[in-house]
C-alpha cells in the first residue's frame, strides 16, 4: 500500500498491541516534524501524500497549520458519509485563508489520512484511549483544532473499501461525552449538537426501538441517578 507513494514517509510504524498511543510516541521518537496517520481501512493512491505535503510550502502564511487531511471516499468516489470531514464554520478568516489555498478549513477530522504536526503530541497527548474505537478521531482532533489551524487537501485523497460502523451505544455514549468534553464551546458545541441530533433522527427513522433504547442507557451512563 505504501510501496506505490511517490513520496514514501521516511520511518514506518504499525500500531501494535501496544495501542494507537505507543505507535505515535515511537513515531515521534524518531525525530519526524510529521506523522501520517493511515487508517487500515483506507487505502491512498500513488500520490496521497505527495499531494497532503503540497500546502507544507505554504505553512507559514497559513498560520502554521497542525493538522492535514486527506479526502475519503467510497470506492465509487463519493465523499464517505460515515466518516465526513467536519468544515470550520464559526472561524471566518481561517475559512476564507484555506479558501485562498484551495484548501477547507476544518474543526474536527476523522480517522482515514491524517498528516498531523509532532506538536500535537506535546500539546494534547495521544488520543484518548477511553474513546478508542467510537469517537477519538473527533475527540482528539476537535480539541488539537478548536483554537488551532488545520485543512482538507481535496486533491490529496484515499479509498475506504470497508465501511465504518457509525451506530449503537459506544458510538452515542462517545458523542455525548465529547459534547461535555474540552474539545468544543460556543457556537461550535450548539453545532456539534445539532450534529448529533441528525444523526439520531436518521437512526429513529431506521430503527426506532433500538435508538430510543442507546439513547436512553446512553443518557444512564452518563448521568447516573438522573
Amino acid at each position: 500500500m505504501l510501496d506505490g507513494q511517490r513520496r514514501r514517509p521516511d520511518f514506518v510504524e504499525l500500531v501494535g498491541d501496544d495501542g494507537l498511543a505507543a505507535a505515535l510516541g515511537r513515531a515521534a521518537a524518531t525525530g519526524a516534524t510529521w506523522l501520517w496517520l493511515l487508517d487500515g481501512s483506507a487505502a491512498p493512491d500513488a500520490t496521497t501524500l505527495e499531494a497532503l505535503l503540497v500546502p507544507l510550502a505554504h505553512a507559514q502564511s497559513l498560520e502554521d497549520p497542525i493538522l492535514l487531511s486527506s479526502m475519503i471516499v467510497t470506492p465509487s468516489g463519493e465523499l464517505d458519509t460515515a466518516a465526513p470531514p467536519w468544515p470550520r464554520l464559526f472561524w471566518r478568516e481561517n475559512a476564507i485563508l484555506g479558501a485562498e489555498h484551495r484548501l477547507a478549513a476544518l474543526r474536527a477530522a476523522s480517522w482515514g489520512s491524517l498528516l498531523v504536526h509532532r506538536r500535537a503530541l506535546s500539546l494534547y497527548g495521544a488520543p484518548r484511549a477511553s474513546f478508542a474505537g467510537a469517537g477519538d478521531d473527533l475527540e482528539w482532533t476537535g480539541r488539537m483544532l478548536r483554537e488551532t489551524p488545520g485543512y482538507l487537501v481535496p486533491s490529496s485523497v484515499a479509498v475506504r473499501h470497508r465501511r465504518l460502523a457509525t451506530h449503537g451505544i459506544r458510538y452515542l455514549r462517545s458523542r455525548l461525552r465529547i459534547l461535555r468534553g474540552d474539545g468544543w464551546h460556543g457556537t461550535d458545541r450548539v453545532w456539534f449538537a445539532f450534529v448529533l441530533v441528525r444523526d439520531l433522527s436518521a437512526q429513529l427513522a431506521r430503527r426506532p426501538a433500538a435508538a430510543v433504547q442507546h439513547v436512553r442507557r446512553a443518557a444512564v451512563a452518563l448521568w447516573p441517578g438522573r
